[in-house]
């Protein structure tokens, strides 16, 4: 009973923490099948989670919303240019490296009407949890060694 705790609670951790979840993973002794089956459940969770709450509380929001004028920071205007320069792959490629709830929600927001958009967040958690999970069966045994 236990370890299933433990995995879900693992599967919850990858889902708001993609970049970690991983290396976590393989280093509290799961196999690297175990790890990427974990990453894999829980980033697409997160995913799935994130994109469809973010849409709605998009459309809830644009209904209480004035659409005057908006102010720019510099957050939004970095936002902006990543979104016109990138696209949507730049979206999904960016999500192993960046928080599953952040890139969700901009998907959400600015590419939620393109139906390939859900199918790609997917595809990049696939494609992600096999490379952080890579590197961290790489990375452990020489950090353990380091620090023996």
């Amino acid at each position: 009973m236990s370890q299933v705790l433990e995995i879900f609670g693992l599967i919850l951790f990858t889902s708001v923490k993609f970049l970690f979840a991983p290396s976590t993973t393989y280093a509290l002794g799961y196999s690297f099948w175990e790890t990427i089956l974990i990453s894999i459940t829980g980033g697409w969770f997160g995913v799935v989670v994130f994109y469809y709450a973010g849409g709605w509380v998009f459309d809830w929001w644009s209904k209480f919303s004035k659409s005057g004028s908006k102010k720019f920071s510099k957050k939004n205007r970095f936002i902006v240019w990543f979104k016109n320069d990138f696209g949507l792959l730049g979206i999904t490629l960016i999500l192993g490296i960046g928080s599953v709830p952040i890139v969700a929600l901009l998907a959400a927001k600015y590419f939620r009407n393109n139906p390939k958009t859900i199918y790609l967040l997917l595809l990049s958690t696939i494609v992600w949890s096999f490379i952080l999970t890579g590197v961290s069966v790489f990375l452990i045994p020489v950090l353990k060694s380091i620090w023996a």
